[in-house]
């Protein structure tokens, strides 16, 4: 299928929920679950799919009709389509790069919580008015500028969860061993890894609107050589509506190594992945890891483990889904 997230790959951007306000019985109004552990509570929201996209359905006000969001952590902004957004609202100015163009316009902007099943589950998200390409059958990106300063799980495809703690708890689930740095590159969570049997450090950025994962392979030139198989055709749309194709290629195995200290890591590995050759807009592109990024890890890869993004902490926890966090 199209990696159509890939089109949201944007560049050169830069749910609070009150626990004192917090009414338990809105938890059972609509398809919110409740769960509580120690030192704190888990808000499960189920991902609805959407064209093999992961949405949200989400209401800007109580009791209005809700709207498809996708979840997008590949988007530092979030967005809604221009319908939605007040014509006397105020403008910004928006400034994106994405595989095979970039934009610079001036568009209006809104701040709006978001509300499922009658609880305020977003607060004062911004966003820029955009119009979707028709193949995107979705009103709004949710970016993530939505969830900084918070503590989100992504089980892909089925649920989002929110870490909300009163004593600022880590969120239960995820041993020391399996945490890593997030860095925020362009506002994006972005781990630093190894390929296996190379040695050297790579930035990869984590995409839940990526369908695919990617690797720019002229950017890898030079270091171990990168052995694949040849997959279908695929085609990717980007932001402006335009495509890219190409030809996927599969990675047999995908072994990577998330790195800490230096080169102390934990290896992830599955017998393979594909992954679309290219499309990475070339200001983002880097070999070194501490100037740009070689690869997006999509959700053909993020959907085999439990993810935990802690902006709070600057965390990426990751952990196998067969892994029972009651027996951590």
């Amino acid at each position: 299928m199209i990696p159509r997230g890939l089109l949201l790959f944007l560049f050169l951007f830069s749910f609070h929920l009150s626990c004192s306000s917090f009414d338990i019985r809105n938890l059972f109004s609509g398809y919110i679950h409740y769960e509580k552990e120690a030192g704190g509570a888990w808000i499960r929201l189920p991902l609805k799919e959407v064209d093999h996209l992961p949405v949200l359905y989400l209401s800007m006000e109580q009791g209005r009709e809700p709207l498809r969001f996708l979840i997008d952590t590949g988007a530092f902004v979030s967005f809604l389509e221009d319908d939605f957004v007040p014509e006397n609202s105020p403008r910004k100015f928006l400034s994106a790069s994405f595989p095979g163009g970039a934009v610079q316009s001036v568009r209006k902007a809104i701040q709006n919580d978001l509300y499922a099943g009658g609880i305020k589950v977003f607060e004062n998200v911004e966003f820029f008015s955009h119009n979707f390409p028709k193949e995107l059958r979705v009103n709004g990106i949710l970016g993530m500028n939505a969830f900084l300063g918070h503590v989100i799980q992504l089980e892909l495809p089925d649920r989002l969860s929110i870490w909300k703690s009163p004593s600022s708890k880590s969120a239960p689930g995820f041993p020391e061993e399996n945490l890593f740095p997030m860095l925020l590159r362009s506002g994006q969570p972005t781990a630093v890894l190894l390929r296996p049997p190379g040695i050297r450090k790579e930035s990869w950025i984590l995409d839940t609107g990526a369908e695919y994962s990617v690797l720019d392979w002229d950017t890898i030139q030079g270091d171990h050589p990168t052995e694949y198989l040849e997959g279908k055709d695929a085609s990717v749309y980007n932001f402006g509506g335009g495509k890219l194709n190409a030809k996927i290629r599969i990675l047999k195995p995908f072994c990577p190594v998330f790195v800490k200290n230096n080169y102390e890591g934990f290896r992830f590995c599955l017998p393979d992945l594909e992954v679309f050759p290219g499309g990475i807009p070339p200001d983002a592109l880097h070999w070194d890891y501490r100037k740009g990024i070689v690869g997006i890890l999509g959700r053909n890869w993020m959907e085999n483990y439990r993810i935990l993004l802690d902006t709070k902490r600057s965390l990426i926890g990751i952990v196998g889904k067969e892994t029972d966090p009651a027996n951590e």
